[in-house]
């Protein structure tokens, strides 16, 4: 399943060979209420499927990206701190600078976003959303499969250079 996937035109993917994540002192991680389990599980995630990309985990000082994320649980306060601390701006996305022959670009509860974040400019460069549909019946074994698979559909949408 393909899922939408826009990104800044103007940043220069090729160059990335190294990735991070914010500290857990960090406004994204104020951002948003998770629980440290599915954070990890979110996190674990990502690493795998960028490792399987060749990509590096670095220090965050040092890194080409940071990786950040947000599961989405309704239009609220938690959205909007997330797009503040990652300086997303959906007004942005009508710019010539982003991406947009992805017109299916939509924000839904229960969607798991994925920003890249150029780390010189504290800004996303790059975001995905996908289903999760977490249910409450399901244990952690079906939750971590649901992260994997969303986390594996969004970045391997990496732009090729």
């Amino acid at each position: 399943m393909k899922n939408p996937v826009i990104y800044y035109d103007k940043f220069d993917f090729s160059q990335v060979e190294t990735y991070s994540f914010y500290s857990s002192d960090s406004a994204f991680f104020d951002s948003q209420s998770l629980p440290h389990s599915q954070r990890s599980g979110i996190e674990l995630a990502i690493e795998k499927s960028l490792d399987a990309q060749k990509f590096q985990y670095s220090d965050t000082e040092k890194a080409d990206i940071i990786v950040t994320y947000h599961l989405v649980k309704k239009q609220s306060r938690d959205y909007i701190n997330y797009n503040k601390a990652v300086l997303f701006c959906s007004h942005c996305l009508r710019a010539n600078a982003w991406q947009k022959n992805n017109t299916e670009w939509l924000v839904y509860p229960g969607g798991l976003i994925i920003d890249l974040v150029d780390p010189v400019k504290n800004r996303s460069v790059w975001r995905s959303i996908y289903p999760l549909d977490l249910k409450a019946e399901d244990n952690s074994n079906v939750q971590n499969e649901k992260i994997i698979e969303a986390v594996n559909n969004m970045l391997t949408q990496y732009p090729e250079t």
